[in-house]
């Protein structure tokens, strides 16, 4: 009898520790409490590192339409945020650009909690320490492809298009997305970079100009080469740590983002792409890393449509025309493209 009881407790143990996820990987289930005020319906699935994902989807869900996938840049803050008692989203311009058209779909980074922000938006350094662990180029591109293959699993979800859209930091990992899931038809990157960020830094660098990042350096490019290439080495020596520093994001995140990059994971998509930059953006020091991406990509045959828009900053904005919405402009664009007839 005991030895009966205590088989039962341990396959009671058993049952209750099981990985919670493991029948729910990429299934879609509703919030029912979902936040009241905003024009979304949160979601949550489990992805393949059992990791419970929240994500939102815009738009009347009774209505088949496209996914759309939106993706911001670097930085530990949710996708919402609250002003004067208001909840407002940080993608209300592609949402409202694609309104009717597509059902936008937003992801929260793991380790972010909802409303979440810190006065240094961009940076980690004020991220929980689960954010600082799962912020990875792997386990956030699987934390998007989780999300929006769960969407595609509901009856809303048109199945015929499917895009993604990524700027900044956002852009790699939407190539990282479009990459692993075949059915991505058109992906788009803003300010993405092109081959790994460490190009960039290197321009800079051996123009005397990485004080834009490196405020205590001379413009010295021997000096500015050998100080990256030095701390370089130091996060090469502790790539998986998630506590030390550079530039205001972990060892461990600039590690996996340094291993791949924007150019490299487009060349195994077979979708659609489309690629923007800024001439202004870093000073213009962006732009021979755009050209390289155009060039390699129209070099191995992808569908490419290019946009060097000038005088624009990374977020699109052109300082002597204050009065343009560069932002807007450019997702309206990306739209365009994007319900295009499919020229295949």
């Amino acid at each position: 009898m005991f030895a009966c009881r205590v088989c039962r407790f341990i396959l009671l143990a058993a049952v209750l520790l099981a990985p919670i996820g493991a029948q729910g990987i990429y299934e879609a289930v509703k919030d029912p409490q979902s936040p009241e005020g905003i024009p979304y319906a949160r979601y949550y699935t489990f992805d393949r590192f059992n990791r419970r994902i929240a994500f939102y989807i815009s738009g009347d869900q009774d209505e088949p339409l496209p996914i759309v996938v939106s993706i911001l840049g670097s930085g530990a803050y949710s996708n919402f945020v609250q002003r004067e008692g208001r909840i407002l989203d940080a993608h209300r311009i592609d949402r409202e650009v694609f309104g009717g058209k597509a059902h936008l779909l937003i992801v929260e980074k793991p380790g972010v909690a909802f409303l979440e922000e810190h006065p240094d938006r961009g940076l980690a350094t004020q991220g929980s320490p689960v954010f600082r662990r799962e912020h990875t180029l792997e386990r956030w591109s699987e934390a998007v492809s989780a999300a929006l293959r769960a969407t595609r699993r509901l009856p809303f979800a048109n199945r015929g298009r499917c895009l993604v859209i990524g700027h900044s930091e956002g852009g790699v990992v939407a190539a990282r997305v479009a990459a692993e899931n075949v059915f991505v038809t058109h992906v788009a990157s803003l300010a993405g970079g092109g081959p790994p960020l460490l190009f960039d830094f290197l321009e800079l660098a051996r123009a005397g100009h990485l004080g834009l990042y490196y405020k205590d350096l001379p413009s010295d490019p021997k000096l500015q080469v050998a100080r990256l290439l030095a701390d370089v080495a130091d996060i090469q020596s502790d790539p998986d740590n998630p506590d030390k520093f550079y530039l205001g994001h972990p060892y461990r995140r600039w590690s996996t983002f340094w291993s791949s990059s924007t150019l490299e994971e487009l060349l195994k998509t077979k979708a659609q792409i489309f690629i923007a930059q800024g001439t202004a953006d870093m000073k213009g020091k962006r732009v021979p890393g755009f050209d390289a991406l155009f060039a390699t990509l129209l070099g191995h045959g992808k569908q490419v449509t290019a946009r060097l828009v000038e005088g624009a900053d990374h977020g699109f904005g052109i300082a002597d025309q204050p009065n343009r919405d560069g932002w807007r402009e450019m997702f309206e664009d990306v739209r365009d493209w994007f319900f295009q007839p499919d020229v295949r």
